[in-house]
Order: C-alpha cells, then structure tokens, then sequence
C-alpha cells in the first residue's frame, strides 16, 4: 500500500500493481507500508482517495502461478508446505460419498482433483517448471476447488466468498470491500455478493492492468492532481515489467470454463470477456 498525502494506492497483487506504485511514488511521493494490506479505518477517514487495481482473471490466474514457479508468493509457501496438506486427503475421502449425493448445483464440485495432493507434488510437478502447461492446469484445478479451498487458504475456506467464487475475487473483497472479515452467512449469492460490494467498497478509482496508462491519467486527473507534461511523458512511456500472459497456450476450454465459473463475479463486475484459445 502507498499512503501519500493526496492518495492512497491498495495493491492488488499480480495486476500490475508495482508498476502502478512505481509511477505514483515518482508522481505524488508517499510512502510504502503494509504491503498488500486493505487501509486501516485511520486512513479510509482521512478522505484520500482510494486507488485500486485489477485485470482479467485468466491472466491473473497464470500470473499467480508464474510467481510460485519462481518460489515466490504467499500461496506457493502454503502449497509447498506439508503442514498444508495435513488431513485434507482423509478429509475428501470422509466427504466423498456425501458430496456424490448431493444435487450438482455448482458445476465447481465436479473439479477432477490429482491423485496426490501434497507439498511435494507442489515442489516436484505444479511450480517446477514455467513452461509446463500441464503442471499450471493441474495446480490450477486445485487452486479452484471447493474441495481444496481451506488448503490455498484457510480465512477464504471460513468465509462465505469461498463457496460461491474464487480466490481472487476473495482477495479482491478483503483488499477492497469493508467488512469483508465479518461477512454475513447469509451472502450466499451472486447477487449477495454484488450488494455487499455495493454497500462497502472503500476505492473511488480502479485502475485495468489492460488499460493502465489511460485509467491512471484519468483517475489521477479526477483526484485533482494536475500532471506536468514531463510527468504524463513518463507514465505514457513507462513500460510494464513482467511477460507476456500467453494465456492461449495455457489454457484448454476446460481450464477456461473453471476460471469463468469459479470468478462469475469479477467477470461480471468489471465486464471481462473471456478470451479466445
């Protein structure tokens, strides 16, 4: 998070968030605390305005893989970590029978999971190597699992977000959304979801990885901060880091369909279409 006198950006890892903060230190200065971290209440009341930022979820999800695959990330250290998988496996084997009897409601249920769930099946196969297509849609099927979701993170398996959508619409609402912690129960829909969003969303301006460049001249623009010719030269030329996505050839209609059933609510909620492979 960059707190600045007139702003303040909430990162949002992997939509190109550092590119963003790298800009705006250059721009409005400030300081870099508690990274990746939603804004104490001290600092919602104090009337900044919030930046946010995002990008399509097909992406985001390859992008997330990619940083495990150079043993990086909160989730690669969960994934690789045999304490992670303690139980899970005695777990799905108890629910089996229970889950085979329920009514296929959400098509997520029916997510073929690996045979060997474990820290080294993430060490040796899923993060092993970047190019591996088959090892990101394995590690992706479990990263999208209902089955698995109190492994890739055990707040999002309490929450009601981890029944109805993913993870990264789950970290979208505890970076950006108020009260995400304490959600009622009761916000089990898609429509729960949108309201709850509606009610406590804590950013006025949203920054598109797609769209970077023209969404933070604008949303710099409309905080009142007037840019230079120099400065608006240097955000226009500044290029983003990182590789590109190469989401066709990683993804099979398979790994495409779980992603668009599994973040049904961010698709929606920033009008992302799902892109062609």
């Amino acid at each position: 998070m960059l707190i600045a006198d007139r702003l303040v950006f909430v990162e949002f890892r992997n939509t190109g968030a550092s590119h963003v903060e790298k800009l705006l230190l250059k721009i409005v200065g400030g300081e870099v605390d508690n990274k990746h971290k939603a804004p104490p209440e001290a600092v919602l009341a104090s009337g900044r305005p919030i930046f946010g930022s995002v990008r399509d979820p097909w992406g985001w999800y390859l992008s997330l893989w990619s940083t495990g695959c150079a043993q990086q990330g909160d989730l690669y250290q969960r994934l690789t970590s045999d304490k992670a998988w303690v139980k899970v496996t005695e777990k799905l084997e108890a629910n089996a029978k229970a889950r085979s009897e329920q009514s296929p409601v959400d098509h997520v249920k029916r997510v073929v999971l690996p045979e060997d769930l474990s820290a080294e099946r993430a060490k040796s196969f899923w993060y092993a190597d970047p190019e591996n297509v088959d090892a990101f849609r394995e590690w992706l099927r479990v990263v999208c699992s209902l089955q698995t979701r109190r492994t890739v993170d055990p707040n999002m398996g309490k929450s009601p977000i981890g029944k109805i959508a993913g993870l990264m619409t789950y970290r979208y609402f505890n970076l950006y959304v108020r009260g995400t912690a304490q959600m009622p129960v009761t916000v089990g829909t898609q429509e729960g979801l949108r309201a709850f969003e509606a009610q406590n969303s804590i950013v006025q301006h949203v920054i598109r990885q797609d769209s970077l460049t023209e969404d933070l001249v604008k949303a710099l623009e409309r905080s009142g901060i007037a840019l230079s010719d120099e400065q608006r030269k240097m955000i226009y030329d500044t290029k983003a880091s990182g590789r590109p996505a190469r989401i066709e050839r990683f993804y099979d209609e398979a790994s495409m369909d779980l992603v668009a059933r599994r973040e049904k609510f961010f698709i929606e909620r920033f009008g992302y279409q799902r892109p062609h492979v």
